[in-house]
């Protein structure tokens, strides 16, 4: 008996270390840097280029990154579930949440709800 609750113990242990480090989505595929090409805010019918106020994000593939732009750099954590991808933005006690999708190396991301006209909206392209 206790030869038996010590495998499941082992086989748990096992499971649970694996489910935390080994699991994971190979993120390498998508690390790299994306430059901005456009941005806007939802309601506006034009789109901005990115030269006019460039912006920039680097995608580290352990789910880690930096988001440049408005002169300021910020840390962020991503992820990406099929083309899914979300991401959080942290200043010191503020967190900026985006959503949007990864695909072909083209990230659109969107800083908040993607149907308020005044939800921020980004392109960006891996270089």
């Amino acid at each position: 008996m206790k030869k038996s609750l010590n495998f499941l113990f082992v086989v748990a242990l096992f499971a649970m270390v694996f489910t935390l480090t080994g699991c994971g989505k190979d993120l390498s595929a998508y690390a790299g840097n994306y430059v901005g090409e456009r941005s806007k805010f939802v309601g506006d019918a034009e789109w901005q280029a990115a030269d006019e106020e460039p912006f920039s994000l680097e995608l580290k593939d352990n789910g880690k990154g930096t988001f440049t732009r408005d002169g300021s750099s910020f840390d962020v954590t991503w992820e990406l579930d099929g083309e899914k991808f979300t991401m959080k933005e942290t200043f010191l006690a503020l967190t900026n949440e985006y959503n949007g999708t990864l695909k072909d190396g083209k990230l659109h991301i969107y800083n908040g709800d993607a149907s308020n006209d005044l939800t921020y909206e980004y392109e960006l392209a891996k270089k």
